[in-house]
Parts: structure tokens; sequence; C-alpha cells
């Protein structure tokens, strides 16, 4: 073991240590980088024999990186993306791209930006198969992205990114009230706002939203009467009823176009969007090239 030479420990091994850390798993690395599960393990044994150290413990039915190995996963991580970065962006041809593209999105509020990203597919290559996947709440992106069941994310950052995750400024959007003209009246004031009934989404998770930290800010709350499991069914359950649903504005020219809104009477924040994708593809052509795409359906939807 002392005598073990470290720079027998070459990049595809590095690669395989990083997927097992992100994964927690010994097969589905194997699945990714199109080995056998007893060569990763073979693998996984030489990193361990260069470090001293077990790297990765049981945790119920998957694995669990040791203490040692998300110390040193930042540095693997950084030679890795040094790696690739010997390389210059490989040349991207969409006509040749027989691979479905699957863009992971928070909210149907960003269906509009969606329609422009697949007509711009469509006009690459007519036969290109374009996925959208629900995703919430947005600490599901790491494991997505890991697990390449996206090749984008659209994420709300309300959480802190990974090492493993790059990501740019996407878009913003603001949030207004949502209500059904025929069955009540526009919201004017704060204290209409709170003695309201109000409907949500269950993203899950424990934290409060910004509509209840705003209200409690101003020394109020409010009385959730509906719970829905997906935006879209929220705003079909509220009409025909005084419900109001505090939504994001984009959601008027989709899933809410047949209900009223308005500006709500407190001040809460913008809602922000960022664009997210794992870094072993920061120098596919590929992902470089979706990138734009996305992003350049963005600003035509948004405008100036």
């Amino acid at each position: 073991m002392d005598s073990f030479d470290l720079f027998k420990l070459d990049g595809h091994s590095l690669r395989i240590f990083a997927l097992v850390c992100e994964t927690g798993s010994v097969s589905r690395t194997a699945e990714i980088v199109e080995l056998n599960q007893s060569t990763v393990s073979h693998t996984l044994e030489k990193i361990r024999t260069a470090v001293r150290d077990p790297l990765f413990v049981k945790s119920g039915r998957g694995i669990t990186p040791t203490e040692k190995a998300l110390a040193i996963l930042p540095r693997v991580q950084k030679i890795l993306s040094d790696i690739e970065g010997l390389v210059a962006p490989e040349k991207y041809d969409a006509t040749l791209d027989f691979k479905p593209v699957v863009i992971a999105i928070p909210t149907p509020a960003l269906l509009q930006d969606m329609k422009a990203v697949h007509a711009a597919l469509l006009a690459a290559e007519p036969g290109m198969l374009f996925e959208l996947k629900r995703m919430a709440p947005s600490s599901a992106v790491p494991a997505l992205l890991a697990n390449d069941e996206a090749d984008l994310a659209i994420a709300v950052p309300n959480f802190r990114y990974p090492v493993t995750l790059n990501h740019c400024p996407y878009g913003v959007d603001d949030l207004v009230i949502y209500y059904d003209a025929a069955s009540r009246a526009p919201i004017r004031t704060i204290e209409e706002y709170s003695a309201a009934r109000h409907a949500v989404v269950n993203f899950g998770g424990p934290a409060r939203s910004v509509v209840e930290r705003a209200l409690l800010d101003a020394g109020m709350k409010r009385h959730v009467s509906l719970v829905a499991p997906t935006t879209s069914m929220l705003g079909d359950l509220i009409k025909g009823t005084d419900i109001i649903a505090t939504m994001p504005r984009q959601l008027s020219v989709s899933a809410y176009q047949g209900l009223a809104y308005c500006e709500p009477p407190l001040d809460l924040p913008e809602l922000r969007y960022d664009l997210v994708w794992h870094r072993r593809y920061e120098h596919s052509g590929r992902n470089a090239w979706l990138r734009k795409v996305v992003l350049d359906a963005r600003k035509a939807v948004a405008g100036p």
C-alpha cells in the first residue's frame, strides 16, 4: 500500500470516483460510463488504496461518501474540469443527433419559453424528440443532472448549487394574484389579502414561502383553504370560487388564461430562474448548443 504510485490514478478513475459520489450508486455509475459493476468496483479499490480510506459506506440501499471522500471531491472535480478544458468544444450537428433533448422546468409558467425552444429544435432537425420534465422541488436538480435524466434544468435558485453543477441567469418573473372575476372582486388592500382564502401548490419541504414571510413581516398571516399537487390543477380548482392564488405572472398567457389577476398589495420579491447543467458537459458541443437555443428562446419570448 505504501508504495502505491498516485500518478497511476488517471482521469478515467477520477471520473468514476466523482460519479459514485454524485449518484451514491456503483450500478448507476456503471450505466453512465457503460462499464460493468465489477470494473467500477475495481477502480474504486485502486483509489481506496491510493488515499488509504474506504471512501464509501453503506447507507440504506445506496452508499454515502466518507469524510475523506467529500474532502477530496472538489479537488477531483477541478482536475476533471481542467482536463476537459484542454479539449476544444466538439462540433455539433443537430441533423446527426438521435438522442432526445430533455429539459426539466419547475413551473408551467415557462411553457411559452419551451414552445419557442421546441420550435427552434424542429427548425434545426424536424425529427428531433423534445421531452419536458416537471422538476419540484429545486433541490432535486443535482440528482436529476448527475443521473443524466435531463440535459438542462431551469431552477429557482433557493438552494446552494453543488460544485458539480454550472449555471447562469435565465430570467425573472414576478408574482400576481389570480382570481375568478365571476366569483369575486380583485384584492385591493393587504387586509383583504390576509383575510382571503388562499390556494397553494405543495412543492414539498418545510420552508416558508415568500408570501408567508412577507405577511409575517407585516404582522399578518394567510388562511390556506386549498392545496393542489400541481400548478395547473390549482388554476382549475379556483375557478368558480372566491379563492385566490399568488403565482407567477407568466402563467397568465398559458395555464391561467381563464383567470383574472391583480397586483399584490404587499412587497414580494421577484422570481429568479437559472439555467443549470452538469460540469461534465461544460465542453460538450451538444450541451453548449442546447444552452444557446434555450437562452435565445427566452430572449425572444421575454422581449427587450
